[in-house]
């Protein structure tokens, strides 16, 4: 498994995505049927799973169950350092080049 912290942009740009991210704060409180969010966000269940793939690949979603009792919950805690450490990486990278700009 690839370790998102070496690109968390990637995983950043799918979490904020506008349709991701609706379906990911559907699932906030709790697991939710594939089913059920295929039908809200009409799609079919292999079009939620797609979209919702590299996140279930670096487990900031999971999915269990199988056929039709499959659910997908958001791993709140990993999903919150991810946007934490992306957010502190930011302000350094920020600071850097103010700093480099003024030594210049």
């Amino acid at each position: 498994m690839t370790d998102p912290n070496n690109n968390p942009q990637e995983i950043l740009d799918v979490v904020f995505d506008e349709n991701i991210s609706e379906i990911l704060a559907e699932m906030e409180t709790s697991p939710k049927k594939c089913q059920f969010l295929a039908e809200k966000f009409q799609l079919t269940p292999d079009e939620l799973e797609e979209k919702l793939s590299l996140l279930i690949r670096h487990e900031f979603v999971e999915k269990s169950g199988s056929d039709s009792n499959l659910e997908f919950s958001v791993n709140s805690k990993k999903l919150s350092e991810l946007i934490e450490n992306s957010h502190n990486f930011e302000n350094v990278d920020n600071g850097l080049a103010k700093m480099d700009s003024f030594l210049n």
